[in-house]
């Protein structure tokens, strides 16, 4: 992983319940609006839902984690988050990355996600990636209050 901060070698790796706890954390610091403990357990219990998490090759930190839920021939998004101190060092393009060629090999023909409108950072990301924003759900975060923008990306 190259980039202006640090280098990180990562591996991803399928969530397991071993992992749920680590990824738990990272939500929690993470994302204002991050699920439960039992909730990140609860995602190895349907086959639809398919996720990795990024770990630090050599301390076997777990530095990120992203997910989709297959729904027919449509990923979606659910959630994708890195440690703060590893941001900006390609781990979140790797996350993105894999998620795009899982979605694909299970026969998505497009994926969607939602963000918050003011999370520059993870809307550049995605539009980086190809996604579009097409619609807004008003009022749909909560911690603080905000729209959600939906963005797709056909596969």
């Amino acid at each position: 992983m190259k980039n202006n901060h640090k280098t990180y070698e990562v591996e991803l790796l399928p969530l397991t319940s071993k992992l749920c706890e680590p990824v738990y954390r990272i939500a929690a610091k993470s994302l204002p609006e991050h699920w439960s403990l039992q909730s990140v357990k609860d995602v190895l219990l349907y086959d639809n839902n398919i996720f990795y998490v990024a770990i630090q090759k050599g301390t076997n930190v777990v530095t990120g984690f992203a997910g989709i839920m297959m729904i027919a021939d449509e990923a979606e998004l659910l959630n994708i988050a890195v440690l703060p101190e590893y941001r900006e060092s390609g781990i979140g393009q790797m996350l993105i990355d894999r998620m795009l060629v899982e979605a694909k090999k299970h026969g998505a023909g497009r994926i969607l996600l939602e963000v918050r409108k003011s999370n520059n950072p993870a809307r550049h990301l995605y539009e980086k990636n190809g996604f579009t924003s097409f619609a807004e759900r008003k009022g749909y975060y909560n911690n603080p209050k905000e729209d959600a923008v939906i963005m797709e990306k056909r596969l």
